[in-house]
């Protein structure tokens, strides 16, 4: 009549997860933040990998 799992555990189960990012995302992803820093860099006129990323 009633199912075995608990409350919570069948809750727990239907809720959706995002999916993995794929190999193409994750280059595209990975190209735009370098191509964002090559810019914030270029604006700031000091050389790339100088320019520190977020908040310090």
């Amino acid at each position: 009549m009633y199912a075995a799992a608990p409350y919570r555990g069948a809750v727990r189960a239907v809720i959706p997860r995002a999916p993995a990012a794929g190999p193409r995302a994750r280059l595209r992803a990975v190209l735009l933040r370098q191509w964002r820093h090559a810019q914030r860099a270029a604006a700031m006129n000091v050389p790339a990998g100088t320019v520190k990323r977020g908040r310090a």
